[in-house]
């Protein structure tokens, strides 16, 4: 692998995540020299925020002229955009996927190309704030050497983590964010739309929940999880989970599946803090035949 104080960055890909990527790169000293989208307009905005950088012509512009090229296109274009690149040996080739392993890379490795994986777990809001949100979160990465090495003292550069997911784990391990994240959004939504329902309007709605769920993040960051947790389950509160049940069934019978699936997850995770087997099974009895009425 090449001196890397000499190695030239590109990034195919210009949304939300190669945004933030890109400007967290040349934030930390890294020559990003050019980028590519469809979307040209994108692209030159993302331009105009790195000194030095420019909008390529063609995706086959920036493998041309990069030794590290980033894919960072969704998730169903990266083997199709990589297929259709002519690649060097020596160049690399990464993707930012967390589902996908080094398979929808295969074409850049038979060219001779060095191929990996490097995913960040985080969200991105297409905001300036983007790019620092990089540091502190895990960088989920697959590569064989040295462009392991590589990557992994990348991650520290951006102020975050390495950890090694290879393989068919990627999509356990892209699940789990999937749960950290994107469901939570789900369930505030569900939320506030009980809330909604109550005649609270939407937007209220969310604000009001926003503390809430805020403290419950810092909590679970603070304590861990089976200590950040709270709520009847947490204190064998049977009564309140019935009536629940109740209330939901009468006013919102679609949502009676999810909440017994949530308690049921509760109630174990409930248990590690010391919630006594009779009451966990009180509380599931009353989910269950909640579900059976």
């Amino acid at each position: 692998m090449p001196d890397t104080t000499r190695w030239r960055v590109g990034l195919i890909g210009t949304g939300r995540l190669g945004s933030a990527l890109a400007v967290a790169l040349a934030r930390r000293g890294e020559p990003v020299l050019v980028v590519f989208d469809r979307e040209n307009e994108r692209a030159g905005a993302l331009a105009r925020r790195i000194p030095g950088c420019s909008v390529a012509a063609s995706a086959q512009d920036v493998v041309d002229s990069c030794d590290r090229v980033f894919l960072t296109v969704p998730d169903d274009l990266i083997e199709a955009t990589c297929s259709a690149l002519r690649w060097r040996p020596g160049t690399a080739a990464v993707h930012c996927s967390g589902a996908h392993g080094l398979d929808v890379l295969e074409p850049a490795r038979r060219a001779g190309a060095w191929i990996g994986g490097f995913h960040p777990v985080q969200t991105f809001a297409g905001t300036e704030a983007d790019a620092e949100r990089l540091a502190g979160c895990v960088f989920g990465i697959e590569a064989g050497e040295p462009l392991r090495r590589y990557l992994e003292e990348l991650a520290y550069r951006l102020g975050g983590y390495p950890l090694a997911v290879e393989g068919s784990n990627r999509v356990l391990y892209h699940a789990a964010a999937v749960f950290a994240s994107n469901a939570v959004v789900t369930l505030a939504a569900v939320a506030a739309r009980i809330w909604q329902e109550l005649g609270l309007p939407a937007e209220q709605a969310t604000r009001g929940l926003a503390p809430l769920m805020r403290t419950t993040v810092e909590n679970i960051e603070r304590l861990g999880t089976a200590q950040a947790l709270t709520g009847p389950v947490a204190r064998g509160d049977v009564e309140t989970v019935r009536r629940h049940v109740s209330a939901l069934a009468g006013r919102f019978p679609e949502l009676l599946g999810l909440y017994r699936e949530i308690t049921r997850q509760t109630v174990a995770l409930a248990e590690q803090r010391g919630l006594d087997r009779v009451t966990a099974q009180a509380i599931l009895e009353a989910v269950e035949t909640a579900q059976e009425s």
